[in-house]
């Protein structure tokens, strides 16, 4: 009994470790990963059924079984704590939000809280904002202004986050009045990828994700009225089809 109890432990201080270890590897490694590691098992499975020692499987299982069945009594309390865990693991399983323009997407990596950008579209195409120097940036600021105000808003919003408001000082009048219009309508699938969920969430994840969103985001934490504005949006889309 002793021993089980110190198994379940082990894995119960192993296996977020491991999650989190193959979440800093990126989606397409740990998938990888994942697949190299299940057919290792299977492997390893029938090599021990080929020469007769699996045994031991069976009476594992049902010591396995005989001690969950003793602790069930002390683990119902905890299962609203396990709901929760599970609610977040939809919402960590993105890991990142998006917001996506014709000239900019921009990244928020929902663990760390650093943002990225990359410029989809104009003379500076391809290229990811830590890149570009501020003079650069200020001159992609100026281009978007002309050509799309969503994406100047997108960009004053990262700026404001990576440069601090003192950039908009030699911005100019003209910068000032940028991004004044509305946001459009937003797809379902944009909401999503905002909020860093995928299909199938449920209204409580989608609630979970805004608030978590809003605490890196909000303008009094170092975030922009536009991405605040963005974050409520997608919210609102899935929640009003979610009813």
């Amino acid at each position: 009994m002793i021993q089980i109890v110190l198994l379940l432990l082990i894995l119960l201080l192993v296996l977020p470790a491991l999650a989190a270890f193959l979440r800093a590897m990126g989606p397409a490694l740990a998938g990888r990963l994942r697949r190299v590691a299940l057919w290792l098992v299977l492997l390893l499975f029938v090599g021990l059924a080929a020469t007769g020692r699996l045994g031991w499987v069976v009476p594992l299982a049902g010591a396995l079984l005989a001690a969950l069945l003793r602790l069930l009594p002390g683990l119902i309390p905890l299962l609203p704590i396990l709901q929760r865990l599970w609610r977040r693991k939809t919402i960590d399983a993105a890991g990142e939000s998006v917001v996506e323009t014709p000239f900019l997407r921009m990244r928020l990596d929902l663990t760390t809280g650093e943002i990225r950008g990359e410029v989809l579209a104009g003379r500076q195409a391809g290229r990811q904002l830590y890149d570009l120097s501020p003079a650069d940036l200020r001159e992609l600021h100026a281009d978007l202004l002309r050509a799309d105000a969503e994406s100047a808003r997108l960009l004053e919003a990262y700026l404001d986050r990576v440069m601090g408001a003192g950039w908009r000082a030699g911005a100019g009048a003209e910068d000032a009045a940028a991004g004044v219009s509305q946001s459009g309508k937003m797809s379902r699938a944009e909401a999503l990828a905002i909020l860093g969920l995928k299909e199938g969430v449920q209204r409580e994840a989608i609630v979970e994700a805004h608030r978590r969103l809003m605490q890196k985001l909000h303008p009094d934490r170092g975030g922009s009225d536009y991405l605040a504005a963005k974050i409520n949006q997608a919210k609102d889309v899935l929640l009003r089809e979610n009813r």
